[in-house]
């Protein structure tokens, strides 16, 4: 279970530096500041479940 979260974090931030990079080529604006947000958020999301893969008893409070 652990491999599949770590692997789940790491492909949920390479889908956020993809959603941010498409936006370079394109010309309409709410599109392209909707996938930046979008891509922003999957990085944040992808960087916490490898912390908490990495770093498990941060998270555990008596």
């Amino acid at each position: 279970m652990r491999f599949v979260k770590g692997l789940i974090g790491l492909i949920l931030i390479t889908v956020g530096l993809m959603l941010i990079v498409i936006t370079i080529d394109d010309s309409l604006l709410i599109k392209n500041i909707l996938l930046k947000v979008l891509g922003t958020f999957c990085i944040f999301i992808g960087a916490d479940i490898l912390h908490r893969q990495f770093h498990p008893n941060k998270y555990n409070r008596i």
